[in-house]
């Protein structure tokens, strides 16, 4: 009689506890099969990538320790830190770098600005909104090479149809050499860099805004707010998540932005418009110090680096948030 009410009392919770057991070995038998197979299919691509990107870039890395005869893959001598050194003593890599950095700022916070402005106007109903929508995707579809050669004459001094606008306008009373002075120069691709990114801010930053709910501005008339508390609470919040992700991307571009600035006046005149990207390029092929050019890159990845990384922790925790 005691042995049966043993088996009655617990037998049914050791049969329980056998089952959750087996079941749960069996889901993770399958969460295993599921991965294994998730990691050969991207396999492939990991490969490619590797092949493509991160091999190169080790290399590149390494060889900004080395010296390396022109026209030659193999490394010669190593010698440490000697070409960071150099650079620290070179007058043109610290212009590239100010200008780098300068030109980032500002081109990062106009874009974000006007592209703002931009999306909250295409926000609102109105006629004929979808062409506007459309239009405004032009500068972004058009090649690089083929957006600075065409400002790139737009600025031309004799026959530019910026100065010939501006004389119109009354704002100037001469031709301007826009490309050709140090005054002028780098601001003049700053303006075009601007015009040739803001379709792809405004419209991520239109997309944000439509899906902010816009009964939360009735709320806020209800209460008693006004225009600009409703915008600074209501659609400034909505979109933070969006605005930082693209600031991030931009400083990420812009920083690197390479094909308008070297078309249009490789780094001229007098390094007004040097930049990373451009004196990375011109001491590789110009001046073929590849290992100086290797540790100028070194450099640039270093400072986009840090905010590559501090978009991948921001994206991290909003996935992590959203789970």
């Amino acid at each position: 009689h005691c042995l049966t009410v043993y088996r009655q009392e617990h037998l049914p919770d050791a049969v329980h506890k056998t089952g959750e057991t087996q079941m749960k070995a069996k889901r993770n038998r399958t969460k295993f099969r599921q991965s294994v197979y998730a990691y050969v299919l991207i396999a492939p691509g990991l490969l490619l990538v590797g092949i493509i990107l991160i091999y190169p870039l080790l290399r590149g890395i390494v060889s900004s320790f080395f010296t390396q005869a022109s026209g030659s893959m193999e490394f010669e001598e190593f010698v440490g830190l000697q070409h960071y050194q150099e650079l620290l003593s070179d007058q043109i890599f610290w212009k590239a770098l100010q200008n780098s950095a300068f030109s980032t700022v500002i081109i990062v916070a106009a874009l974000y600005t006007i592209g703002l402005c931009i999306a909250l106007l295409l926000n609102k109903s109105f006629r004929g909104r979808g062409v506007y929508r459309s239009l405004v995707l032009i500068p972004w579809v058009v090649p690089g090479i083929a957006a600075a050669m065409t400002w790139k004459w737009m600025y031309a001094s004799q026959y530019g149809i910026v100065n010939h606008i501006l004389q119109a306008l009354g704002l100037i009373d001469k031709n301007v050499d826009w490309l050709g002075s140090t005054a002028t120069a780098l601001g003049s691709i700053m303006v075009t860099t601007v015009w040739k990114d803001i379709p792809f801010v405004t419209i991520v930053l239109l997309a944000a805004l439509q899906s902010v709910d816009t009964t939360l501005y009735e709320a806020v008339k209800i209460d008693g707010g006004n225009a600009w508390q409703g915008f600074w609470h209501i659609t400034m919040t909505g979109i933070k998540n969006v605005s930082i992700t693209t600031v991030l991307l931009e400083i990420i571009w812009t920083f690197n932005k390479f094909d308008l600035v070297y078309t249009m006046t490789k780094g001229g005149p007098s390094n007004a418009t040097q930049t990373i990207p451009v004196y990375t390029y011109i001491t590789a092929f110009n001046f073929f110090k590849l290992n100086k050019a290797a540790a100028v890159g070194v450099i640039g990845l270093l400072v986009v680096g840090i905010f590559a990384v501090l978009y991948i922790i921001y994206n991290s925790r909003e996935e992590a948030q959203n789970r």
